[in-house]
Formats: C-alpha cells, structure tokens, sequence
C-alpha cells in the first residue's frame, strides 16, 4: 500500500487508535520517500486524528510541524490553509488543558491565531470564542463575559464553529451563571435541525443536562442524558463529557447507574485524554462512590469508600496544579463542589422500562398482561362443586369422581374424592376400592405438581389393580404413571410404560380408555422428539373418542396436535386444528381448556400472518378466568403480536412487567427473549433509544449463552442504530452480522447482509470501503447462484470505486459486470438489472472521458426501462442520454431524445419533468 492509499483509507476510518496507527505509518513512508505534499497531508489528517482519536497532547507535534512547514511555503500548501487555521482553534483548546503548558504559551498562540485571521480578512468570531474559553478556564468572570458578548455578536464566517458547537458552548456558559432558560431557548432551536458535526448532537445534549433539570425538564433531560452518552460511552475523547453524565446519575438519584458508568470507563483515566478529563472524570467518579460506600459495594474488588477517597485527592491534586498555572483556585473550588454536590428535587429513573436497571417490580395487575411461557396445568372449574349424594356408596362415589374427573369437572371430582374419605375411609375396603381410591390420590397429586406423591399412589394403585385382577384399570394407572414421568423429566421411561399400556389396552381396553391411552402416547411421542409419530396417533385417538361419543377428550387431542403440526412447519393444518378445538372448548370445556385453545389457534393465526383474527383469539382467552400462568402465556403472545404492528406502544407495558417478574424469579434464561421482543415494541412505538438499551441487553446475554438468536437482535439493532444515526455501532454490526453469517456456510444471506454493510458505506461517502463490500457480496451471490443479485453488486462495486477516485478500477470492473449481465436471461429482473448497468455505465464513461462509449449505452438504458414500463427511470436515462448528445453537438438527435423521454414519464413526477424541460430549452436555444 503506497502512501497516498494509507491516506484514502485513512479518511475512511472513524477516530480511534487504529486510525493514528495507519496516519503514522503513513508519516513515515512519507518520510522515508521525502514525500513533501504526502507528509505535510499525513500530518494535517493526524493533527485531527490524534484530538478526535483521545491523543490532543500529540497533535502539539503535527500542527507545529505543518505551520513551520506553510510559514516556509505557503503557496505549496496553500490548500491547506482553511484546514490550519481551523486547527488553531483545538490548539488553544487543548493547550488550557495540560496544567504543564504555561499560561502565556497558550494566550502567545491565541495572539498569533488573532494576527492570521487578521491577515486573512476573516471574522474575529472564532478568535473571540477561544479568549472567551481561555478566561473561563482561568476563572476571569468579568473577562469571560466582555468576550462572550463580543463573541455573540461578531458575525459568523467559515471558520466559525459548526451551528451545533457555537450554541453548545455558549449554552455551557449560561447554564455556569445559572441562566437556564437562556441556554435552553439558545441551544434547543439546534436539536431541531441536522447536525453532522462530530461532536454533534451529543455536545449540546450534555450541556443541557444541568438546565433541564434545574428547571424541571425531567423528560427532556432524561432523554438528553441517554442520547448524548450513547455517543460519548465509545470515545476517549469524550472522557470530560462522560464525567458529566456521571454527575448527573448522582443528580438525579440514579447512582447505580452512575456506578456503572464509572466501572465502564475507570480504566480509561490510565490513557486519559487530558489531565483536564482526568481531573473532571476523577472528581464525579468520586462523587457517585462516596454514595454507595454505605452499601457496602466494591469496585475492583476494593470498598467503593476507598476508590473514592483515591480519586477525590487526585482529582483536588490536578486542581491545584490547574490553579497555580493559572494564579487562580477556581478549579480546586469547582472540583469541591463537584464532591460535595447532592440531588436536585425528586429523584427519577433514567433507565429504559424493560432493561437489567430498570427492572421494576411486577403490578398488581401483572397476571392480566404477563407473558411468561407454558402451562402444564390442568384446566379448572370455577364456581362451587356440585352436591354430593348423601346416599351414595363407596363404588358409587368412586364413580361420581372418575367421571366427573374425565369431563374436567376437577371441583366436583375432588369433592367426590373427600366425601369418599370422610364416610368409608375408616371401613374394610376391597382391595379394588383402595386401589380405585389411590388412582384417585394420584390424580389429585399431579394436579397439584407433586410428582413425587403421585408417582408413589400410582405404583400403588397398580399393584392393588393386579391383585385385585383388573388388568386394564391397572394398564390406565401405568400409562398416568408414564405420564407423570415424562412431566418429571423421565422421558424414556415415561414412553416406555406409555408404550406398554397403551398396546394392552389395543385390545382390552374401551373406547373411551382407547381415546386418552392414544393421547398419553402421542404427547410422550411429541415429548421425546417423534412429532410426525404424535401426529399419527392423535388421529388414532381422535377416532377412538368419536366411537365412544367422548367430546371432553377431543379438545385435547385436537390442541395436541395442533402443536405437533406446528413443530413440524403445518402451520396451516395446526391451525385448522387449533380451531377445531377452540370451537370444542367453545362448546362446554373448562375456562383453561377454552384458554389454552384460544392461545393455540393464535400463535397459528399469527404465523400465517393474520394479525387481526390471531389478536382476537387472544382476547377471548384473556377474557376467561382461566389460570395466572397460562393468562401470561397468552398476554406474552398478545404483547408479541402487538410489538409488530402499529399498536406496538400497547405492547410496551405488559412486556416491561413481564421482564421484571422474570427479573425477580431469577429466570435469566427468557429474559432476553422477552426483551427482544419489547425492543421491536419501542422501535415500531417510535422509541428507538429505549429500543436500543434493552436490545443491546438482549444481545450481551445472547452472546454469552452462545445462542444463535443473537443474529435476530444483530439485525434489530442495524435498524434502531439508523434510526438513531449511530452510524459507526450500524456499521459494527452489519460487520458482526456479516461475519456470524460466513460461519454458517450460507451465501446467499452473506451477499444480503454485506450488501446492506456495502449500502451503509456508501451512505456515508466512505467508497473505497463499500466498494470492497460490494465486491464481497457479488462473490457471495455467484457462490450462491444468484447472479441478478450478484450483478447488481457488481454495479454498485463500480460505482463506489468511481466515487473514490479510482476511474481504472471501475472502468476494469465494469468489464467484468458486463460479461456477468450478457449471461443472464431476458426475463424483468434481469432487464432491469442489465438497464441500471447500462445505465451507471453512461455515467461512468463520461466521467472518465469516453464520451463516444457513453452515448450508446445511456440509449440502452432507455430501451430497457421503456420496455419494462419504468416511465420514471426511462426518463431519468432519457435525460442522460439527451445531455451527452448535446455535448456532443448533436442537438437535433438531443431534442428528439429529451421529447420521447418527457413523453414516457409520469404527469406526477414534477420535478423530472422540469428536468427534462429545461434541458430541452437549452438544447433549442443552442440550436436556434
């Protein structure tokens, strides 16, 4: 790589270490070669590479180095001009901020940047600014408000700090002289336009933190803080803004939070910025420690008292030296006031509703919208139990429960059960009614989730059903038996006994007895992996419970496999029976029954994308009284259903309170799921910073589990990240997306997600780069045999290296999209792809000054738009086309061009016929 491309690819690179690293390399190659313009360039770019990158103190070095260097030839680095007196301006800056520096070092390089500005006949603004700054540093009120004053009112020019920065630092000094509203009313106007500033919008939302909340701005405030720091958290730099951020935590009672952050970045004052931003982070870590002391919390594994006392004497320590370089006490007196600062008015949470700090507890009313998962329970009975006979015997009363117990009626069987123990508990039993009694036991005991006691009364029952020679009522003990098993975690067992039951009572067994065998075995086939084999057997049950005319079991079985048929990707036939049981359950079933029918047929509707009819079947379950853990399960299902729809703020709250109730139950293992899906909820509810907070959460457990969901949350995070214009963490995790996909061997969805990274590149004017992506995903689309894909890519990789600067390269590469674009097939895709192509090409050539080559392959265009009916593109190439004809002095052919073109474009694309109407006036002014 020769030099000039270390400083192309230099450009491209955010601030940061490996950015200086490559400027470096590049200063001494250029060295090395007596590259003059290459090293004074190199050393320009590092100037500002080392001040963004966290590094001021080295940029001292470059910047003198390139003012000797202009001093000595100025028309040689002549276009460097704008770009050096701009660097005075972080000069002065930087200068105030290393105690080190004499005082009369700094206020000498402010005179010989007020004397270039003079020369140069440009507005003393900016100069004024940076006297205001210096007398602020030094604590000079009076000084620091004449050239405040003179600085608001001197007229702005081109070196002038951005429209974001110039308000920021006003702002800063308002708020310090307790005018709040001033700053407010001065800053905020900016917020509302577009920042593309480094240091903006951030900059200006941390100086508002303090007028916010003095004034009572708590929202605003709150989101002031969470945007700003979101920006500042990746940037050395930034250390002195973050130690704002730290403060305010302690400001506002948020000092878990504020302990956090001083966690996250401790280790930075090792590679401090500046001593300013050591002394300034140092005292608000401070600060923020000292109050947690009481609790007994460590950092490092040291008492938080100790590392606060620490930080508060070198933060006082550097104060001090601050104010003997200045022949002041102002920074010892500010950094005791930092120390010594106490919350203003009533404390609230900064943290997004849904994430780890927040986690608030559970409402009273948590089991109506909870979302957790699962429901083995069985359905219930509301309402008081029916009377029980007073006459009834013992077999009689065994029978009232067992059926009563077979129809769902729990409350009725249960009372049958204990009036049973109350009148003949005490009488000689047959060896049949104990064991009748102990079936009875056991299905009270799983019930209610005691297995161990319902394990131990079926193995009883059994043994006394075989004395007692009733083989088939002991087959139906095993098979509950196996049932209880599988729910313990005993699946081979469980299936084992199910097994074996079942094929007994095949052939002894009744109807009815036949019906629930088949349903036990199909739930251990479902449980234990054999899905197709469960699907089978349920309709060998469902045809067992028509012959004995038993409604109560169907339900069941058509809910069983629902699921079954859902697991194996049917979803419309696990719908169909979804239905079919939600109808059943309709027609007499227990409200759990109903509920949990409702549910499935839901989760079905919702995976056949109907929304609307899956809402409503989670309504009527939420409208039954049914159990609190399956109404979480269905208010999950619903919030998840509503985070992806125009209704997602209605999702917010139930999946908040879910998240804490799982918070408080120690459920790591969901949370994240949850909060990924509140996260879509606040994106598509239009919040996409508390989107951001609690997806990055998901993501970080996630990945520490290693579960492969992380790519579902990558993928969510690229589009809050742009809606936030977080551009580098966009950018971080396409390229994470990317490499976590070449991992699974699939290239198709490698071309798609690095063509999104290459989009996003290019975006950002960062071509060499999306050119290099572009180039990757054409490659992944050929591997995967997707060549209109990967002929599209082909043509945005020409187009970036054009953009870049490279005209060989695209020249070369459009050579090779052409031989890919002749093998494709004359089908709409492809002709649009091979239009788009011809298309760029037009433009390409002209630019690189074949002309000649250019015109026939602007009319290609055309003829592939018009022949797809694309009246808008056609008109855009039409308008290519008709300009190089007119360059090329054809101006008859030009005018009949732009005619056909205007003729083919829509009458409601106004602006493009504008176009296309002035380029004819001026083709028939040249001609006439």
């Amino acid at each position: 790589m020769n030099v000039t491309d270390m400083l192309d690819q230099a450009r491209e690179m955010p601030y940061g270490a490996a950015q200086i690293a490559l400027l470096e390399q590049a200063i001494a190659h250029a060295d090395a070669q007596r590259l003059a313009d290459e090293a004074f360039e190199a050393r320009i770019l590092a100037t500002t590479g080392y001040i963004y990158g966290g590094e001021p103190a080295r940029s001292f070095v470059t910047f003198s180095w390139c003012l000797t260097e202009f001093d000595h030839d100025p028309v040689r680095y002549g276009r460097w001009t704008h770009h050096l007196l701009w660097s005075f301006k972080a000069m002065v800056n930087a200068m105030t901020k290393f105690p080190e520096i004499p005082l009369a070092r700094t206020t000498d390089v402010l005179d010989d940047m007020e004397r270039r500005w003079r020369a140069g006949g440009h507005s003393p603004h900016a100069v004024y600014m940076q006297r205001h700054l210096v007398a602020r540093h030094v604590g000079d009120v009076g000084a620091a408000q004449e050239w405040f004053e003179r600085w608001s009112t001197a007229p702005r020019d081109d070196l002038s700090d951005c429209i974001g920065c110039d308000p920021t630092g006003k702002a800063y000094w308002l708020a310090s002289r307790g005018r709040d509203e001033e700053a407010i009313a001065l800053a905020e106007p900016v917020l509302a336009g577009r920042l593309s500033c480094t240091e903006q919008p951030h900059s200006i939302h941390t100086a508002l933190l303090l007028p916010y909340l003095r004034t009572g701005r708590t929202e605003a405030a709150r989101d002031a803080h969470r945007r700003a720091y979101r920006a500042h958290r990746t940037r050395l730099a930034d250390l002195a803004d973050i130690a704002e951020h730290v403060r305010f935590c302690a400001l506002t009672g948020n000092d878990a939070l504020g302990l956090e952050i001083v966690e996250r970045h401790l280790d930075w004052l090792d590679r401090s910025p500046t001593p300013w931003a050591t002394m300034t982070f140092a005292a608000s870590a401070a600060l923020v420690l000292r109050r947690l002391d009481s609790r007994g919390l460590t950092v490092g594994g040291r008492p938080a008292g100790a590392v606060a006392d620490e930080l508060a004497t070198r933060a006082l320590d550097l104060a001090a030296r601050f104010d003997a370089r200045n022949g002041t006490g102002t920074h010892t007196a500010r950094t005791r006031e930092t120390l010594a600062t106490t919350p203003i008015g009533a404390s609230f949470s900064l943290a997004a509703p849904g994430s780890r700090r927040a986690a608030p507890a559970p409402s009273d009313t948590h089991t109506d919208s909870g979302t957790a998962q699962g429901s083995e329970q069985s359905p219930v009975w509301t309402g008081p139990a029916a009377p029980v006979p007073d006459t009834a015997g013992p077999d009689e009363l065994l029978d009232l429960a067992e059926n009563a117990f077979r129809s769902r009626r729990e409350p009725d069987a249960f009372a049958a059960w204990e009036a049973f123990d109350d009148r003949y508990a005490g009488d000689q039993l047959t060896e049949l009614q104990r064991a009748r009694r102990l079936d009875g036991l056991g299905t009270r005991a799983a019930h209610d989730d005691d297995h161990a006691a319902a394990e131990a009364a079926w193995l009883e029952a059994a043994a006394l059903y075989a004395a007692a020679g009733d083989e088939v009522r002991r087959q139906v003990a095993r098979g509950r038996l196996g049932m209880g098993l599988l729910r313990q975690g005993r699946p081979d067992e469980g299936r084992a006994l199910i097994e074996e039951s079942t094929d007994y009572l095949v052939t002894h067994g009744a109807p009815g007895q036949l019906a629930r065998a088949h349903l036990r075995l199909a739930y251990a086939q479902a449980t234990t992996g054999r899905v197709a084999e469960s699907v089978a057997t349920s309709r060998l049950a469902e045809e067992h419970a028509a012959a004995a005319e038993d409604p109560s079991v169907l339900g069941q079985i058509l809910a069983l496999r629902a699921q079954a048929l859902g697991r194996l990707g049917e979803i419309e036939e696990a719908a169909a029976a979804a239905a079919e049981s939600r109808e059943r359950a309709r027609a007499g079933g227990p409200p759990d029954e109903r509920a949990h029918a409702c549910l499935l047929h839901g989760v079905t509707l919702r995976q056949l994308g109907q929304a609307d009819e899956a809402l409503a079947a989670f309504d009527e379950a939420l409208a039954l009284p049914c159990a609190a853990e399956l109404r979480q399960l269905v208010a999950r299902q619903r919030a998840g259903l509503l985070a992806n729809s125009s209704r997602a703020a209605e999702a917010i709250t139930p999946l908040a309170e879910e998240i804490a109730a799982l918070t408080a139950a120690g459920d790591r293992d969901t949370v994240p799921h949850t909060q990924h899906e509140l996260a879509i909820a606040y994106l598509n509810a239009g919040r996409p910073l508390d989107a951001a907070e609690v997806a990055e959460e998901a993501l970080a457990a996630f990945e520490a589990a290693g579960d492969e969901q992380a790519l579902a949350v990558r993928d969510l995070l690229v589009a809050v990240y742009q809606e936030l214009a977080e551009h580098e963490s966009m950018l971080t995790q396409l390229t994470a997306l990317a490499a976590a996909i070449a991992a699974l061997d699939d290239p198709a969805a490698l071309g798609r997600v690095t063509e999104r990274l290459a989009e996003a590149l290019d975006k950002l004017d960062r071509d060499a780069t999306a050119a290099t992506s572009f180039a990757e995903a054409a490659a992944a689309y050929t591997t995967a045999g997707r060549p209109i894909d990967a002929l599209r890519a082909r043509r945005r990789h020409t187009t970036s290296l054009l953009w870049a600067g490279q005209p060989d390269q695209a020249v070369a590469a459009l050579a090779e999209a052409d031989v890919a674009a002749a093998a494709l097939p004359a089908e709409p895709h492809a002709v649009w792809e091979r239009s788009m192509l011809d298309y760029d090409a037009a433009r390409l050539l002209d630019r690189t000054g074949r002309s000649g080559e250019a015109i026939p392959r602007a009319e290609r265009a055309v003829a592939g738009f018009r022949e797809l009916g694309a009246g808008a593109q056609a008109g855009f190439a039409g308008l290519l086309h008709g300009e190089l004809l007119r360059a090329a002095g054809r101006h008859e052919a030009a005018e009949g061009v732009l005619s056909g073109a205007l003729a083919l474009v829509p009458d409601d694309e106004e602006a493009l016929r504008g176009q296309l109407e002035g380029a004819l006036s001026a083709v028939r002014d040249d001609r006439f």
